[in-house]
């Protein structure tokens, strides 16, 4: 474990904690995560090899726990959310929004352990259990699993040395009727995670899309006609009809442009959005189509 000069080191049970070791959310926010989940929550999945960036949406119902990563059969890791309701704005087309209230995170290889986050705290439970407050500032280590938290910022979780998520807390001290205090899902680094992995955002870890263009309607301006083409993504052999959009990443530090899916990400995602529904935080049951 690195430590830096003047910090201060403790042991409590068999976890290290060092104070005051952090990477800060501007700095964060210069990095390009592989695949996002945050706000009402939107989805952004960036495609390195295909140098493309896809954004959906889903529009899930409160109470409603969506399984984000399945690893459980490979390399053990599971990532699941809980949805919270809230109404929404004035003038909205939707009924409601909804937002990451619980994220946990189940590992179970070498031992089966656990991370809960709130925006209020922290639960890791491995060979301890050791609950820890989002204001504060602390880093946790125990055999391959390592946990920082940069108080009311940042969570982040690395898994074997390689695997890393990160985790944002969005408190608000005012809030309007329509915000609620929630989670943002990043995943920073997949290395460690196996081609067969799936869930919401690790289906798309190792795979690779196309953008295309199908000719439209038949537009008249004028003395001329134009055809207006349509974009569409090629992704597992499915067309998917696609937008472009701007989205804010990293509590809006961040704009990233990205083609967007329409209809909780139909024909883009394997399945349809329920098959993503998973019965409590703690599930690592498989995907249901094999």
């Amino acid at each position: 474990m690195y430590l830096n000069p003047g910090m201060h080191r403790c042991t409590i049970s068999s976890y290290s904690l060092i104070f005051n070791t952090s990477v800060s959310l501007s700095r964060l926010s210069h990095t390009n995560p592989l695949a996002t989940a945050d706000g009402d929550p939107h989805f952004v999945v960036e495609f390195p090899l295909s140098k493309l960036t896809v954004c959906f949406n889903i529009n899930g119902e409160p109470g409603h726990i969506l399984r984000m990563v399945s690893d459980h059969k490979h390399s053990g890791v599971t990532v699941n959310g809980k949805l919270i309701g809230a109404p929404a704005p004035a003038g909205s087309h939707k009924q409601h929004r909804t937002y990451f209230s619980t994220i946990t995170i189940v590992v179970n290889r070498p031992k089966r352990s656990y991370i809960e986050v709130t925006p209020k705290k922290v639960i890791l439970d491995g060979r301890d259990r050791l609950v820890l407050p989002c204001d504060t500032t602390v880093s946790v280590e125990s055999g391959g699993l390592a946990v920082t938290i940069v108080g009311k910022s940042t969570v982040t979780v690395t898994i074997g040395g390689t695997i890393c998520f990160v985790i944002l807390v969005h408190q608000y001290k005012n809030p309007a009727p329509y915000q609620r205090n929630h989670l943002g899902f990043y995943i920073s680094n997949s290395k460690g995670l196996s081609h067969d992995c799936h869930g919401l955002l690790g289906q798309f870890l190792y795979e690779e899309v196309g953008l295309a263009e199908l000719p439209g309607n038949v537009m008249a301006t004028g003395d001329n006609s134009t055809s207006a083409r349509s974009p569409i993504l090629k992704v597992k052999g499915r067309s998917v009809p696609v937008v472009q959009k701007t989205r804010r990443i990293y509590s809006g530090r961040q704009s990233v442009d990205c083609w967007f899916a329409r209809n909780n990400a139909a024909k883009l995602i394997d399945g349809q959005y329920e098959d993503y529904v998973v019965s409590h935080l703690f599930d690592t049951g498989d995907w249901p189509h094999g």
